[in-house]
């Protein structure tokens, strides 16, 4: 997993609270997330996971509270269009175009990121994509389509990866895959937001859970 002998810090929250009009999905969150580590947010659907990472992400905003990435503030708009090139987030909603080719709707993001196919060529090999490469992605059963996700996600090699329930879904085969796939990703942080554990104990180290928007606990797998 952690392959840094520092406590250099890639993700810090501070009294983080996000407010949707009465509701409140996450309140007064404060956690520390140390560069290289492998973490799984962990709760019951409505926990506050998918905000969390939303937050993280540089998606939303918070309510209150300060959020720093990699030592800058995540909040000022300066900053996050680079932050926002370190990070890679994967989750439920799908950012592909269903009439291209996996091959033509990865070459359309890796040209975003100036990168090339021989960028992602690698991954997408790793992952089993090379026999649906020319394939339009509505043609793609849920676990390729998921696959092809993670590797639009990963184009630019980003030092932040954030996983928003990954294995959902998915067949045993197909999280086996990506268990491989994302244990190989040592030196890079982690960030896993699951209501099950089964798979994302088999990479993470570390646990923080949440409850009705509060972190709630934290422990080593």
């Amino acid at each position: 997993m952690s392959d840094y002998t520092n406590d250099a810090t890639a993700v810090e929250l501070t009294e983080v609270t996000k407010k949707y009009g009465y509701l409140q999905a996450l309140k007064s969150v404060s956690l520390r997330i140390k560069c290289g580590e492998f973490v799984a947010f962990s709760g019951h659907n409505g926990a506050g996971k998918t905000t969390l990472l939303k937050i993280i992400a540089t998606h939303i905003s918070p309510s209150s509270g300060s959020l720093r990435i990699f030592g800058e503030d995540a909040l000022k708009s300066e900053t996050r269009r680079e932050l926002r090139r370190r990070i890679g987030l994967v989750t439920h909603l799908s950012f592909l175009y269903d009439e291209l080719s996996v091959r033509e709707n990865l070459l359309f993001y890796a040209r975003l990121f100036g990168a090339s196919e021989e960028d992602f060529l690698g991954t997408a090999e790793f992952l089993g994509l090379q026999r649906w490469y020319n394939t339009p992605v509505k043609q793609l059963s849920h676990g390729l389509r998921k696959r092809a996700e993670i590797v639009r996600a990963l184009i630019h090699d980003p030092d932040l990866i954030l996983l928003d329930e990954p294995f959902s879904g998915l067949d045993t085969k197909t999280c086996d895959l990506l268990v491989s796939y994302f244990r190989s990703r040592a030196g890079k942080t982690l960030l896993i937001s699951s209501h099950s554990l089964e798979w994302s104990e088999k990479i993470c180290e570390r646990r923080i859970s949440l409850e009705k928007g509060r972190v709630v606990g934290e422990n080593q797998f």
